[in-house]
């Protein structure tokens, strides 16, 4: 539960301070007062969606944690900087801490765009394991992300891809000459690889795009589908196959985490580790699962369905090495050293917390249970 510690009139004086600071422009949004800390958030997560969640959960959990000496400034979707953004903001230190869809910024977060590559990341709880201990004790991730002025939090993927479109997908011919909104540029890839025609439009974008034709379908999360309500207009969904396509991130603004006092970093680092062991998963997949129900009840899907195999196997064979080679030429860009050597050091710490034991995407089985009801 959110601490009480002080009184409404303090916070509401803090809250003022810090949105004078956000609107000057200053370079840090951190307030101090005495051995307490107050941060400002820049939010890139629709309410309702399990990454708004886990952020919330996170900021209970260090207030907590801290007794209170650490409070967040919580604000609205996009009220301080555009979801594609946010990293840059926290980075310049609009805001202390932010969360929002790591793709939209690849050059600051190359690393983590390794979570895009089709057809790899399957197990959800190994994907975050392996970047957590990737970004604490593998030096190249770790100088990436400090030269960006970002300490990192939790990466955690959307979840698994979807399409969803105007007329039925059902295998990897129904795919070609569809005109999609995806975001990330390894996804595109792929897509394009089947013969999928892609737009980059925001989340954001995506509605009014489907409403004046622009786009007929999209390849997103259920999340996506549901909250941003695109299900009204596109009736077919299906679950290729593809796995995991990109990430939500969660980031401190370096100068803003280095400000704490050893203690209070040691808490917050205590609280980091206890999210990236599971608690992350475990909030995003329980809220995923309660949005399905919204893709359950919905009176505009007409079908949600799950591939065959063979199906599957036939976009791995056209767009497998594609996916990779895509994300091999992204980390060039961004001039990341040996990008081949940090593939193989994620791919064998992926594997080393790869369990059958592990939680399955909530996405993947809302497939099942559409069918379930309406079969």
């Amino acid at each position: 539960m959110k601490s009480r510690f002080f009184s409404r009139l303090a916070k509401l004086a803090v809250t003022a301070a810090v949105g004078a600071l956000v609107l000057t422009g200053c370079e840090q949004g951190i307030v101090k007062g005495a051995d307490n800390f107050y941060f400002n958030v820049a939010n890139g997560a629709l309410d309702g969606t399990q990454h708004h969640r886990v952020a919330e959960e996170y900021f209970d959990a260090v207030e907590e944690a801290s007794d209170g000496r650490i409070e967040f400034n919580r604000t609205s979707f996009e009220a301080v900087c555009a979801m594609n953004e946010v990293a840059d903001c926290v980075r310049d230190g609009r805001a202390d801490i932010g969360l929002t869809v790591a793709d939209y910024t690849p050059h600051l977060l190359p690393t983590l765009s390794v979570m895009s590559i089709t057809f790899l990341n399957n197990d959800i709880q190994a994907s975050v394991e392996a970047l957590y201990d990737l970004h604490q004790n593998y030096e190249p991730a770790r100088q990436q992300l400090e030269s960006a002025n970002l300490e990192y939090i939790s990466t955690w993927p959307v979840g698994a891809l979807l399409i969803g479109s105007k007329t039925p997908v059902n295998s990897l011919d129904d795919v070609k000459g569809l005109r999609a909104r995806a975001a990330g540029p390894v996804t595109q890839r792929s897509l394009e690889a089947a013969g999928v025609n892609v737009n980059a439009f925001t989340a954001a974008e995506t509605y009014e795009n489907l409403q004046r034709g622009a786009i007929d379908s999209v390849a997103a999360s259920l999340d996506f589908g549901v909250n941003y309500k695109v299900t009204e207009q596109l009736p077919y969904w299906a679950d290729p196959g593809l796995g995991q396509y990109t990430a939500y991130g969660m980031w401190w603004n370096k100068n803003s985490y280095d400000s704490l006092t050893p203690e209070l970093q040691e808490i917050v680092d205590d609280v980091t580790r206890e999210f990236n062991e599971g608690r992350t998963i475990e909030i995003a997949n329980a809220e995923l699962e309660n949005i399905c129900q919204g893709m359950l009840d919905s009176p505009d899907v007409e079908s949600f369905h799950t591939w065959p195999e063979e199906e599957t196997q036939k976009w791995i064979d056209v767009a497998a090495d594609e996916a990779e080679s895509a994300w091999l030429e992204i980390m060039n860009d961004y001039n990341f050293a040996d990008a081949d050597r940090y593939l193989e050091k994620y791919i064998e710490t992926y594997k080393q917390y790869e369990s059958p034991d592990n939680p399955v995407d909530a996405g993947i089985a809302c497939a099942g249970r559409w069918q379930e009801l309406h079969n």
